[in-house]
C-alpha cells in the first residue's frame, strides 16, 4: 500500500529570511516578464501565429500565478497574514477552471495521467479571476503532483443551491489524519493555505476528504453572489 503524504517539516532557523529575501529578489523579473508578456499578447511587437498566442497566454497565466506567491510572502511579513484585496468582477468559473487545467495537462501528458474535466460553462459567479485561477490550478498541480502514472484526476464543476463547487480528486496516497489536521495552516506547505485565505475572502469554503491510499478529494465552495 502507498504511503501517506509525511506532515510538513517546520522553518528551520533562516528558512524564513532565506524566503523573503527570495520573493523580494523574484520581484523585478516577474514585472518585467509580464510587460513583456503583455506587449507579445497585444501584438505589440508584431503578429503572432494562433499557436505562439496560446503559448504566449499560458505563460501569462502561469507568471500571475507565480507573482500571486511572491506578493503572498511579501504581504504576510508585513501583515502576519494574506490580506490582499479581492478584485470582484464576473467571472465564468468553467472557463476559467478550463484555462488553468492547460498547463497541467501538458505537465500531465508524459507521465500518462488524464485529467477528466467536467466544468461546463456558463456558470457566473463574482469573484477575483487571477486568485481563483491560482487556487484551481494548485489543487490541480498537487493532484498531479501525488499521482502515480497512468491515473486520473477528476476535476469537477457544479452548483450547489447558492455555491459553485469544484471538487478536484486524485488517486494519490492520501492524507493521514494527522497530516489533515494542519493541512490548511500557515506551516501546511503546498500552497494549501493561501488557498485557504483566498477562498475565505470570498466568502466560500475549502474542505479535504481523504483514505490512506485510496486519494483525496479537495472541495471548494464559492458563493454565486459576492459576500
Amino acid at each position: 500500500m502507498m504511503g501517506t503524504r509525511p506532515p510538513p517539516a517546520p522553518l528551520r532557523p533562516g528558512e524564513r529570511e532565506a524566503t523573503l529575501a527570495l520573493a523580494h529578489a523574484l520581484r523585478t523579473p516577474l514585472t518585467s516578464l509580464t510587460l513583456g508578456l503583455g506587449l507579445l499578447d497585444d501584438g505589440a511587437l508584431g503578429p503572432l501565429t494562433e499557436a505562439q498566442r496560446e503559448v504566449v497566454r499560458s505563460l501569462v497565466a502561469d507568471v500571475a500565478r507565480l507573482a500571486l506567491l511572491v506578493d503572498r510572502e511579501l504581504q504576510i511579513d508585513r501583515l502576519g497574514t494574506y490580506a490582499g484585496p479581492v478584485e470582484r468582477t464576473a467571472v465564468d468559473l468553467g472557463r476559467l477552471v478550463s484555462a488553468a487545467a492547460e498547463p497541467i495537462e501538458r505537465q500531465a501528458r508524459p507521465r500518462g495521467v488524464t485529467l477528466i474535466l467536467d466544468v461546463p460553462d456558463g456558470l457566473v459567479i463574482v469573484a477575483d479571476p487571477v486568485k481563483v485561477s491560482w487556487v484551481a490550478a494548485s489543487l490541480m498541480g498537487n493532484a498531479l503532483r501525488y499521482s502515480p502514472d497512468y491515473a486520473s484526476i477528476s476535476v469537477r464543476l457544479s452548483r450547489r443551491r447558492d455555491e459553485a463547487e469544484l471538487v478536484v480528486s486524485d488517486q494519490g496516497p492520501g492524507v493521514s489524519e494527522g497530516a489533515r489536521a494542519s493541512l490548511f495552516d500557515r506551516g501546511g506547505g503546498q500552497g494549501l493555505f493561501l488557498a485557504r485565505e483566498i477562498i475565505e475572502a470570498h466568502g466560500g469554503r475549502i474542505e479535504v476528504r481523504s483514505d490512506p491510499g485510496h486519494g483525496s478529494v479537495f472541495t471548494v465552495g464559492l458563493p454565486i453572489r459576492p459576500t
